[in-house]
């Protein structure tokens, strides 16, 4: 099958890429290239690899998937410090790139990655029929691409929030800004301790957009959170494994909100894991992996 797979040289998706070619994909990458082709490059000497430099707003992304059977939308502006620091950019891509991808497959399978950010803060553990109430502008724009898609066939991801190493090293993601600073700073300073959140691997997030593709069939037309009951769990206990694995200072703030995201919440992974997906990597795993990275720069 081919496969076009937008923000294929992200974080995600350098992995997705890789993910989908092993399995015997042809794989149309569209990204920008915001961090240049290094993500992608051990992929270019793959005959099924496709790279095409192309911002999803360029008219040019009609006729590249107008050549393929399926498209994965990953693109796009990815948090809210990053959709706040750039607003203009940010509604350019997240919301008109989203509508021109969604517009230009037409009837093809479409598997769209939106965000847990929706929820905002419930005071419960949230499933796919609670109402989505998003604080951030990011968790605003991945609504409205859900909207978007109401009445249509595409399988819409909820991913938790990814954790670990990818060729993409985002230092932003919670799990691994805390283990970054612990192991440079020697200290973690933390806001929020108790709020609840949930998490995902990279290779774990990536696979379960793969996996989304082989079960379409069953998926389509629906809503799904992605994640493991299992990685739902508190900040302060994301800090303290890390500070069981690196002898850093852990310094507790409860004066200061920092989370403008306000996500504070548990969720439910019943659903997804009643068709058989799960995770197979730890947090333990994730910030063991980090920990090697950043003790090496």
């Amino acid at each position: 099958m081919r496969v076009a797979l937008t923000g294929g040289a992200g974080y995600i998706g350098c992995k997705l890429s890789e993910q989908l070619l092993n399995h015997d994909y042809e794989v149309v990458c569209i990204d920008w290239l915001k961090h240049g082709i290094q993500p992608v490059l051990h992929l270019i000497d793959r005959k099924n690899f496709h790279l095409h430099k192309v911002d999803i707003c360029d008219p040019i992304v009609d006729k590249l998937i107008d050549q393929v059977e399926a498209v994965i939308h990953l693109a796009g502006i990815v948090g809210f410090p990053a959709c706040d620091k750039e607003p203009e950019l940010a509604h350019r891509v997240n919301i008109e790139g989203t509508k021109r991808i969604i517009d230009a497959s037409k009837n093809k399978p479409f598997i769209y990655a939106s965000t847990g950010s929706v929820f905002g803060k419930l005071n419960k553990a949230c499933n796919e029929e609670c109402e989505a109430i998003p604080t951030s502008t990011y968790g605003v724009h991945k609504l409205t691409g859900e909207k978007y898609l109401k009445g249509k066939d595409a399988v819409i991801l909820r991913p938790a929030t990814a954790f670990g190493v990818s060729s993409v090293l985002r230092i932003d993601l919670l799990v691994n800004y805390l283990t970054f600073k612990a192991v440079t700073e020697g200290k973690i300073i933390l806001f929020e301790k108790h709020f609840k959140r949930t998490f995902l691997s990279v290779n774990d997030l990536a696979r379960s957009f793969r996996w989304a593709l082989e079960k379409y069939d069953v998926m389509k037309g629906q809503i799904w959170n992605v994640g493991d009951i299992r990685l739902n769990c508190t900040k302060l206990d994301i800090a303290n494994i890390i500070k069981n694995k690196v002898d850093c200072e852990l310094i507790i703030n409860d004066e200061v909100s920092h989370d403008k995201d306000s996500r504070d919440y548990f969720v439910d992974y019943s659903k997804i894991k009643n068709i058989g997906f799960e995770a197979t990597e730890t947090l333990e795993d994730g910030i063991e992996n980090l920990i090697k990275v950043y003790e090496a720069k």
